[in-house]
């Protein structure tokens, strides 16, 4: 009977031992770098995604929902007046409620990151993606054609799109810069750290040294 026993024990030692998370298989398809701010530009994870934990998965889920909210249509000319009443209405709009639904996805991600190693690395990346999202649309809006007589005018609403833009280029240079560095371990996330370190030289500089990073689109 204690032989018996024994043989129980180890046998379920040895599954114990012997068992690891089911890893995916194939190439893992190393994400676009350079392309849009999307799922579809993120790294497959060296798991199958059932070895995520329903935390993480309906983070995903939300992350996924949030990128599905498009940008508003632009506005029907570039004349200062039609500028501001597009950025006070429909761009508003859609930032609120982009806006919320980021938040409600980093909540859940946030949350998930602290269950498990390999998704705070996947977690680093997603809140970059999300975070630009938001960057290049805000960055793209077009300055008034009829302000160019007015520079000191056409100066202070350049500041202010900066200044509305500026935090979700930090938040996001922040995410990447983490989830580039959490990935260096384990070998079989490191194509993370690559994309995630890509990501981030390719989000718009000058910050630092007082540029303006929003673009100016004239034609």
């Amino acid at each position: 009977m204690r032989c018996s026993s024994l043989l129980v024990v180890l046998a379920v030692a040895l599954s114990i031992a012997c068992g690891g998370p089911r890893m995916r298989e194939g190439e893992l398809f190393a994400g676009r770098p350079a392309g849009p701010p999307s799922m579809a530009s993120l790294p497959d994870p060296d798991v199958v995604d059932e070895e995520l934990s329903p935390r993480m998965r309906h983070a995903m889920e939300l992350a996924r929902d949030a990128f599905d909210i498009a940008a508003p249509a632009p506005a029907p000319s570039r004349a200062a007046l039609d500028l501001t009443e597009w950025s006070e209405g429909p761009l508003r709009e859609w930032l609120d409620r982009k806006s919320a639904a980021i938040e409600a996805a980093r909540a859940e991600l946030d949350a998930a990151a602290e269950e498990q190693h390999r998704q705070r690395i996947i977690a680093g990346a997603l809140v970059g993606l999300l975070y630009e999202d938001v960057l290049r649309v805000l960055r793209r809006r077009p300055m008034p054609d009829d302000l160019d007589d007015e520079p000191e005018i056409l100066d202070v609403y350049r500041e202010s799109l900066e200044s509305q833009a500026r935090p979700w280029l930090e938040t996001a240079r922040r995410a990447y810069r983490a989830c580039a560095a959490n990935a260096r371990e384990p070998e079989s996330m490191r194509h993370f750290s690559a994309f995630c370190e890509a990501r981030e030289m390719g989000l718009p500089s000058g910050m630092e040294s007082g540029e303006s990073t929003v673009e100016v689109i004239r034609d």
